[in-house]
């Protein structure tokens, strides 16, 4: 799937959850995602396998 194609699914996601109510956090990235996840703690994380600079699966 192209980039493109990851920050359309990205910000629809963002949209949606924000529009039922939830406080949300989006990165699209490992390496800025892991600074989010060391300084903040959340209730749900939601990662892609193929994240552009890593494996989500790593990041988890």
């Amino acid at each position: 799937m192209p980039y493109y194609d990851y920050a359309l699914l990205n910000k629809t996601l963002t949209y949606s959850l924000l529009s039922e109510g939830c406080d949300t956090a989006s990165d699209p990235n490992a390496d800025t995602a892991a600074g989010l996840l060391a300084r903040t703690e959340y209730d749900l994380v939601l990662l892609d396998i193929n994240l552009p600079d890593g494996s989500g699966i790593s990041l988890l």
